[in-house]
């Protein structure tokens, strides 16, 4: 029988046995991926309507107009576009008056405030419809606002406040401009239950109209103003009879 004497043999002449070296192990550490962060949904802009002289409104008017008609992603414009048309050319026809005097300019005041007033709504039938999507909203002919930098919690609105409506069961509501604000939220409460809010639909511009009220009872609103870090602390309250 043969017996193999190497190990003893090392043993023997003080030889230490050792083990092969065995390879570190490696630990792979998972790296989380960046978060996906959703693109900030497009809005129409509506500082134009203010700023821009008569001929311009009148001009971009036209432009949406244009745009809008027979446009498959705004099948039913409201206001109507007939309405919109409507407007544009009854300042279409005071700015062409050859002569300015003090007469023609407050004409063309009186007949701008309806058309700011139509363009607006129509601004935020064309936002919800859109929804967001910048190709669909700049296919409006309304133009876009510029991206801003977020900016802190922005302050209640001020000088909030009601006028009757034009028809019986109606309030307007307006409160000063906020430049930051994306949307205006307003909630409405009656006199006996002031503390029992009901929410009015929220509107782009610093303006409603609050409807299907009751006629004789005298209403609480409120406003707050909505921006890139969320609501504004709600404005002070102001209150008006409906009629």
């Amino acid at each position: 029988m043969n017996i193999d004497t190497s190990c003893t043999a090392a043993s023997a002449a003080g030889g230490a046995i050792t083990e092969a070296p065995t390879s570190p192990k490696t630990t792979v550490v998972a790296v989380p991926s960046p978060p996906v962060t959703a693109p900030k949904p497009a809005k129409v802009a509506l500082s134009f309507i203010s700023r821009s002289s008569d001929k311009d409104l009148v001009a971009s008017t036209s432009r949406i107009l244009i745009a809008m008609a027979g446009n498959a992603y705004y099948p039913a414009p409201v206001p109507t576009l007939v309405a919109v048309t409507a407007a544009r050319d009854a300042l279409l026809a005071a700015v062409n008056v050859p002569h300015t005097s003090a007469l023609t300019v407050a004409m063309r005041r009186q007949l701008r405030t309806p058309l700011a007033a139509l363009l607006r709504q129509l601004a935020q039938y064309v936002q919800t419809a859109g929804e967001g999507d910048p190709v669909v909203l700049i296919g409006s002919g309304f133009p876009l606002q510029l991206g801003r930098q977020p900016v802190g919690v922005l302050p209640a609105p001020t000088n909030l406040r009601l006028s009757r409506g034009k028809v019986s069961g109606q309030l307007g509501a307006r409160c000063n401009v906020l430049v930051q604000a994306a949307a205006y939220q307003w909630r409405i409460a009656t006199a006996d239950a002031p503390t029992v809010w009901l929410p009015a639909d929220p509107t782009v511009s610093a303006r409603a109209v609050l409807q299907g009220l009751t006629p004789g009872t005298r209403y609480i609103v409120q406003v707050r103003a909505i921006g890139s870090r969320g609501p504004s602390d709600w404005s002070v309250a102001v209150s008006q009879i409906a009629m």
